[in-house]
């Protein structure tokens, strides 16, 4: 699911305000290219050993990396980072705005390597620097629904059109849960192979209400009705009651819904005049949490029953 071979350029990362960079020494070489979709320590990089260093990755220098560098003598130091910069590494960002020793800028200049540094700690940039290069080297995949966060939870509301996904999801804002994207939803893989949904830029804080028409969420229940994507755990489907088919009532059926080859759990709700949807789906969510965390379904419970008696 990764595209190795398109790569990102460096600087395209100075400006996004969640990793906090301040300084940018180099500024000329942000043109380099990030082809590796994970941010790495270089840990033992730094002391020679280059085996399972990737080339194509953004490093991280946190306090272990400068501490090592800072302990060496000045031509110890210009040594090791001359031969860990000549592997052309494509950028370095260094964490919790480190001091850096003259020479240790100065071999870096030489290298004509960028270096960004970052107020926060190399966990957290890690961790942010990952996804954000997995979603640009991830393959995608566009879908039309609603997106929410439900007690936690990545819920994906499905259905034709007009059956009432959005009017539904206004329902669910009202009680208290989050919106990602409402209408069309990005998918992606996160480094743990899951499905990760987020808002398209141009459509995000809308929602379409049919008789009101588009509608802004943030100005209606504050920033914290929105938030910006959400690994996805389930999917409801949305679907006109009929009364000729024959619904689940035991629980017994098992379906999945399929995104960029995951099979996500997923359930299926008649819409009939009546029914309180956005409580039905609150249930069909704390009922799947149930299941999650070992609870028995109901068939389950007959079959103990039966076996007692």
């Amino acid at each position: 699911m990764i595209k190795q071979k398109e790569g990102i350029e460096l600087k395209l990362l100075k400006d996004i305000p969640e990793f906090k960079i301040g300084e940018i020494f180099n500024d000329k070489w942000l043109n380099k290219k990030i082809t590796h979709p994970l941010a790495q320590k270089p840990g033992l990089a730094l002391a020679g050993y280059f085996k399972y260093l990737n080339k194509g990755s953004l490093q991280i220098f946190g306090k272990t990396e400068i501490g090592y560098l800072n302990q060496l003598s000045e031509n110890e130091c210009k040594n090791q980072l001359s031969s860990f910069l000549a592997l052309r590494i494509p950028g370095i960002i260094v964490t919790e705005d480190q001091q850096l020793k003259k020479i240790i800028k100065d071999t870096i200049n030489k290298s004509k390597t960028a270096m960004l540094i970052s107020s926060l700690k190399s966990s957290l940039i890690i961790s942010r620097a990952s996804s954000f290069l997995f979603r640009h080297f991830s393959e995608k995949i566009r879908i039309n629904g609603v997106l929410m966060d439900i007690m936690g939870q990545g819920v994906m509301i499905t259905g034709k059109s007009g059956i009432g996904k959005s009017e539904t999801a206004i329902e669910l804002i009202k009680k208290g849960h989050q919106l990602i994207s409402d209408d069309l939803i990005e998918f992606y893989l996160n480094s743990n192979e899951e499905p990760v949904g987020r808002y398209i830029e141009t459509i995000k804080r809308w929602i379409e209400v049919r008789g009101l028409g588009i509608i802004n969420i943030v100005d209606m229940f504050g920033f914290g009705a929105l938030i910006e994507e959400k690994k996805l755990d389930m999917v409801i489907e949305l679907e006109k009651w009929d009364p000729k088919k024959n619904y689940d009532r035991l629980g017994e059926n098992n379906l999945y819904y399929q995104i960029l080859g995951k099979d996500i759990p997923m359930f299926k709700l008649p819409v009939a005049m009546g029914r309180n949807l956005s409580t039905l789906i609150e249930i069909a969510v704390k009922y799947f949490i149930s299941r999650k965390s070992g609870s028995e379904s109901f068939i389950e419970h007959i079959g103990k029953t039966n076996e007692k008696n």
